[in-house]
């Protein structure tokens, strides 16, 4: 890697998320997408390896860290999973992971790629709404995300 993609990888490892490039561009986007879809009532953006980037609408800081490594966990036994199912498959990025809560809750997580850090996990908590449009945002907002950090 070079010493630019490093330096890069190492300021959104940082505990100080005033100094995280991607958490301070991400959240005006992650706010505005989350007014935007009714029903979303959280949004987490997490490394592939589970750190915690950014988020909104969690409790505390230690649960949106523990949710980014779960996200992150659970995308990935999700892939190798379909992988199993399909070796042919190696075109996973696209996948979409949803998990059905009682009383209509729902998470919905993403891949998007990202080269400096490998990929980021994002994450979103919905409620009242169907399995089918928290899925729909899951992708939406991901696409939206993937877009903008094509951009920067």
């Amino acid at each position: 890697m070079t010493d630019e993609i490093l330096a890069r990888h190492r300021r959104v490892r940082g505990r100080d998320f005033g100094t995280n490039d991607i958490a301070a561009a991400a959240l005006p986007l992650l706010s505005r997408l989350r007014n935007q879809y009714p029903g979303i009532y959280s949004i987490i953006l997490g490394t592939g390896d589970g750190i915690h980037v950014c988020s909104i609408g969690f409790n505390s800081t230690d649960d949106a860290s523990r949710m980014a490594a779960l996200n992150s966990s659970m995308l990935a036994v999700s892939l190798a999973q379909a992988q199993v199912i399909d070796p042919l498959k190696s075109e996973l990025r696209e996948t979409v992971v949803a998990v059905e809560l009682p009383d209509n809750e729902f998470l919905g997580m993403a891949r998007i790629e990202h080269p400096p850090v490998g990929h980021l996990v994002l994450g979103l908590f919905a409620r009242n709404t169907q399995l089918g449009m928290a899925v729909h945002q899951a992708q939406a907002i991901a696409k939206a995300l993937h877009d903008w950090l094509e951009e920067v």
